[in-house]
């Protein structure tokens, strides 16, 4: 008879506790999320310094690698060519125009004398 007790005891604790036991386990979780989030956020104000540094680093890279490209004599090659070759572009499309221009006046007056 005491196995019996016993089992009846334990199924009615169960019974009577079965709604604790979800909300410990939540309560539990809420603390170790926001356990979690402070040290996510202590790690990231320790960092925060070091990105910064780190950022600032890559700009001065940058700005010196941009200078050098800047300065090159192939960039400034290229860029004497580019232009060069845009008032040549300039001056062809000026001359095409103008041709066209004189061979339309040219064919209406060949037009008219024939005509």
């Amino acid at each position: 008879m005491a196995t019996t007790k016993t089992k009846y005891d334990t199924r009615k604790a169960l019974a009577d506790y079965y709604v604790y036991a979800p909300l410990g386990a939540g309560q539990f979780a809420i603390e170790k999320a926001r356990e979690v989030t402070g040290k996510a956020f202590e790690f990231a104000q320790s960092q925060r310094q070091s990105v910064a540094k780190t950022y600032q680093g890559f700009a001065k890279r940058g700005e010196k690698l941009a200078s050098s490209i800047r300065r090159s004599a192939y960039t400034q090659r290229a860029i004497d060519q580019t232009k060069t070759a845009r008032s040549q572009v300039k001056a062809a499309s000026t001359s095409v125009r103008k041709a066209v221009t004189t061979t339309a006046t040219a064919t209406r007056q060949a037009a008219k004398k024939v005509g």
